[in-house]
């Protein structure tokens, strides 16, 4: 039950030990993996058996992966620029630019989700892109700025699921369309990409979300971290881009905070255009 948009547990200290730093190190390892042996034995290598891509909609992606034809192709590189994870430290995600080959030209942001798999190594749950703009990307070794760790959650991963699922729910059905209700919901310090754009945080999420109005938008699937403090969302989605009217998903994290579940990053993916025969 979602009640006041929080979960009824207290709010408790987060240990310190808890940080993104394992995240960071499983994102650089995958891209430095990926220069190594290619790409796509890289997205092999460190997907999760339940991981999803998009291709235009959600796929399982060790069966795509492994239909895919691997050229050795070592052009693609990407490194952390913002990065978040649960108070377990189970569960985590990165976002960042990425380029092809020795160009610096920053050819959108990538983001990527994050599970701590049985056997302790990190695996992606989900790995997609957007071409935003970035003329001025962090550098390629610099301290990763990081989301703050809740300090509470709700009392489990399917309770957590099932608080933001409904909260999902109502701003697909709100009327006007779900954008002022899903810009209520978005945290002051999160960030949104939008393709063509410069990526927002803060005040310039709000501006970037604002700009690029939702329609419609329909929950597809939902993981949470154990701990019930991130959840992360993917979906269907409809939306404004100026006179334009596109369609695709969108992928969310969402964090429990003490006023309330909150968006915390979001980004829709563009369907790309229908390729002609």
């Amino acid at each position: 039950m979602v009640a006041g948009c929080a979960s009824a547990q207290p709010a408790t200290m987060t240990p310190p030990a808890v940080s993104a730093a394992p995240v960071i190190a499983a994102e650089r390892a995958f891209a430095a993996r990926a220069g190594v042996i290619g790409w796509i034995p890289a997205f092999r290598e460190f997907t999760a058996p339940d991981g999803v891509m998009l291709q235009p909609g959600p796929v399982n992606a060790p069966e795509a992966l492994a239909r895919a034809e691997d050229n050795g192709d070592r052009s693609l590189q990407w490194w952390p620029g913002w990065a978040g994870v649960s108070r377990g430290g189970d569960f985590g995600f990165t976002t960042g630019p990425f380029v092809f080959g020795e160009s610096d030209q920053v050819r959108g942001h990538y983001f990527t989700v994050w599970r701590r798999q049985p056997d302790g190594a990190w695996k992606w749950i989900f790995d997609a892109g957007v071409g935003v703009a970035d003329a001025d990307p962090i550098a390629r070794d610099a301290d990763v700025p990081t989301l703050p760790i809740a300090t509470g959650g709700a009392a489990s991963a399917a309770e957590a699921v099932a608080e933001v699922r409904e909260l999902e729910r109502r701003i697909a059905l709100s009327r006007p369309p779900p954008d002022g209700t899903f810009a209520r919901y978005l945290a002051d310090d999160a960030r949104v990409n939008r393709r063509g754009r410069p990526s927002g945080a803060g005040a310039g999420a709000r501006a970037l979300a604002a700009a690029t109005p939702l329609n419609q938008a329909e929950t597809l699937t939902a993981e949470a971290a154990s701990a019930g403090d991130l959840v992360f969302t993917l979906g269907r989605a409809r939306w404004h881009d100026g006179a334009a009217e596109r369609e695709g998903h969108y992928a969310r994290i969402w964090q429990w905070r003490s006023e309330g579940w909150r968006i915390v990053f979001d980004e829709l993916v563009p369907t790309p255009p229908a390729q002609a025969n």
